[in-house]
Parts: C-alpha cells; sequence; structure tokens
C-alpha cells in the first residue's frame, strides 16, 4: 500500500523549461545573432584575424550553452509530460526513481534499509545549499553506481529534495514508521509490485519461480 507518493512540483519543472531555453536563445546569439553580446572584430567590413579568434570562441561557448540549454529544457519537458514519482513510500518498501530518464523505478524493501533521515548539504563552490533525503543502505548492491539526482556518500543515498510538493520532514515520518512496522513485525502481506518494477535483491528468485512452478505441477 502507498504512504507517500513524492513528485517534484509543475512549477519548477516550468522555471527549469524557461532556463533552458534563455540558455539556448543566449547560445544562438553568442555564435550567430549577436542582439545582446559583442559581434567579432572587423575593419571595413571584413574581420580581422582578432575578429576570426573572437568567433571560434563564441562558438565554443555557444556550444557549451546549447548543449546545457537543450538538456535543462527537455529534462524539463519530459518530466512535465511523462510525470513519475520520485519516491514512493510503500509499507513493504521505499520505491525510488533513479537510474535515470527512461529507466524503471526500484522498489527497495525495508529490510535493505537501516534508517531514513534529512540532511542540509552545502555547496562547496559557495552557492546556496540544498535539502537532500538521506537513505543509509545494508547493502545498496543493485543500485545505480551513479544515480539521477542523488549521490553516493559510501552506503548512503542523498536524493535532492529540491522542489519536492511533499515536505522533506513528512516524507521521513512516513518512511520511519513504516520501517520501524517491518522490521518489528516482518513485510506486510501486500500485493506484488507489478512486473514493470523490478524488486532490489530479489530478480533471480523471481526469475525462477514460475519454472519451478511449471515442474511442479507436471
Amino acid at each position: 500500500m502507498r504512504l507517500v507518493t513524492v513528485e517534484r512540483s509543475p512549477v519548477q519543472l516550468f522555471l527549469f523549461g524557461l532556463v533552458g531555453l534563455f540558455l539556448m536563445l543566449g547560445a544562438v546569439d553568442v555564435m550567430w545573432g549577436h542582439w545582446v553580446s559583442t559581434p567579432p572584430d572587423t575593419y571595413n567590413e571584413e574581420i580581422t584575424s582578432k575578429g576570426r579568434n573572437q568567433r571560434r570562441a563564441d562558438y565554443v561557448w555557444g556550444a557549451f550553452l546549447l548543449a546545457g540549454g537543450a538538456t535543462v529544457f527537455g529534462y524539463a519537458v519530459t518530466s512535465l509530460i511523462r510525470r513519475k514519482p520520485v519516491l514512493v513510500v510503500r509499507d513493504d518498501g521505499v520505491v525510488l526513481t533513479v537510474a535515470g530518464p527512461g529507466e524503471d523505478s526500484i522498489l527497495v524493501p525495508w529490510s535493505a534499509i537501516s534508517s531514513v533521515s534529512t540532511a542540509a548539504e552545502t555547496d562547496p563552490d559557495g552557492g546556496p545549499g540544498r535539502d537532500v533525503l538521506v537513505i543509509d543502505f545494508i547493502d545498496p548492491a543493485g543500485l545505480p553506481e551513479e544515480p539521477w539526482g542523488a549521490s553516493w556518500d559510501g552506503k548512503r543515498l542523498l536524493i535532492d529534495a529540491t522542489a519536492w510538493e511533499n515536505p522533506l520532514g513528512e516524507v521521513v515520518i512516513h518512511a520511519e514508521i513504516a520501517m520501524d512496522r517491518s522490521h518489528h513485525f516482518g513485510a506486510p502481506a501486500t500485493s506484488p509490485p507489478p512486473p514493470s518494477l523490478p524488486v532490489l535483491g530479489e530478480g533471480a528468485a523471481e526469475a525462477e519461480g514460475p519454472e519451478a512452478e511449471e515442474v511442479h505441477h507436471d
């Protein structure tokens, strides 16, 4: 049974999309338009050697802006069209969407998690800090080594909670209650996850189950 479903705010995703769009427009201006940026140096309407060097530098900066803007804009549009929960707290575990766009979510049973908490992560470059959800795993095997929207600190997964619709404290409270109940009373008898939702640490057992059942009936 689902206890809490966490999604990113559509307003924040829309703002991300605007940022990506402005970056792409800036790239067009730097490389070709020069409506705001300084054009390459010319003399008698002919580009000088200094201007050619400037144009090469403009192409390099413009390419970075265009790639970054397209990535941000594409992520925002895809997230708005195909809205997918960042995570789902269930009574039998937590569903994580950290494998990247287009990849399946992963159901991690509470037996593989030791604690759930919050933390404030500081920016090493002096920028604004951010709140993160911290999940301590007993064994993180099966989870992506480079998670999307998160980072590893040993066996601790730090999930960026920026732009979450749900308060981070509420998510932690529901997770702690479900985890304590599971650790003390065992996993609840809930319906199995859909076939598209892999369960951490149970892939081999699920693969062998149908064959064993067929042999038993024969």
